[in-house]
C-alpha cells in the first residue's frame, strides 16, 4: 500500500554539508490520512553518535479500519547512520499486514551493499535511502528503495513554488515530482524541510503526508515579516 523513496546517485557538485539538526530541531512527524481519514504517522528522530556520525530513525505506523475493526496494518522501522552526509548503513524492517521484510544496507568504500529477502545488489555510495528529509534527493536518478530493497531509477522534476499547510500554517514549498520506478509528490521549503508529500498506494487510493513537526519555525516568522 505504501512507497516511500529515496536516492542513490547524487551529483557529487551537490554534496554539501546538510545538519538535520539545524533542519529540524523538533525532529519530524507528519500524520498519514485517506481519503482525508488520519491512518496513521510517518516520525523521523535524529541522534548524535561517537565519531560524528548521525543516526536516523524513521517509524511509520499505518491502520485502516472498517466499521472500526482493523482490516489493513502496516508497521516499518528503520535504523541508519550517517556520516557528511553518506550512509554508513541502514537496517529497515517492515511488517507488511503480517508480510515480514528485512533490507539491509552496508557501505564497502565508496559503493553500497543492499540485501532483501531474496537478492544481493550494489550502488553508489552517495545513494539516499528513501527517507527523505535529505532535500539532496532532489537531484537523484536513482534511490535505494528501502521497503524493497531495491535500486529504482527515478526522474524528479521540479514543478515550482505554491502555498501549501504545514504545522497548521501557510508557508510557500517547492514541489517536486518523482516518475520512474517510484512515484510521488514530494515538498521542501526554501530551507530544505521536507514539508509534505502524496502519493498513490497499491490500491490506488491517495496518500497525503501532513506536517506535525518538520522545522518550519523560521520560515513562518519570515512568512510573518512580509
Amino acid at each position: 500500500m505504501v512507497v516511500i523513496l529515496a536516492p542513490s546517485v547524487v551529483k557529487s557538485a551537490s554534496l554539501k554539508a546538510i545538519d538535520p539538526f539545524a533542519l529540524y530541531p523538533k525532529n519530524i512527524a507528519f500524520k498519514v490520512l485517506r481519503n482525508d481519514v488520519v491512518i496513521g504517522k510517518h516520525q523521523v528522530f535524529f541522534s548524535r553518535l561517537k565519531n560524528d556520525d548521525v543516526g536516523v530513525v524513521v517509524r511509520l505506523n499505518l491502520q485502516i479500519n472498517f466499521l472500526s475493526f482493523p482490516i489493513y496494518k502496516f508497521d516499518y522501522k528503520s535504523n541508519a547512520v550517517w556520516h557528511n552526509m553518506k550512509l554508513k548503513s541502514l537496517l529497515a524492517e517492515q511488517n507488511d499486514n503480517g508480510e515480514k521484510i528485512v533490507v539491509k544496507v552496508s557501505r564497502q568504500n565508496n559503493i553500497l551493499k543492499i540485501i532483501n529477502q531474496d537478492s544481493k545488489f550494489q550502488t553508489h555510495g552517495n545513494t539516499f535511502p528513501t527517507n527523505h528529509w535529505n532535500p539532496q534527493v532532489v537531484m537523484a536518478d536513482k534511490v535505494i528503495n528501502t521497503l524493497t530493497g531495491e535500486p529504482s531509477s527515478v526522474v524528479i522534476k521540479n514543478l515550482g513554488k505554491e502555498k501549501i499547510m504545514a504545522q497548521d500554517e501557510a508557508v510557500f514549498a517547492t514541489k517536486y515530482k518523482y516518475t520512474g520506478d517510484i512515484n510521488a509528490l514530494v515538498w521542501y521549503s526554501d530551507r530544505g524541510n521536507w514539508v509534505k508529500m502524496q502519493f498513490e498506494g497499491k490500491d490506488g487510493v491517495g496518500i497525503d503526508y501532513v506536517c506535525v513537526e518538520c522545522g518550519l519555525e523560521y520560515e513562518i516568522k519570515e512568512d510573518v515579516k512580509h
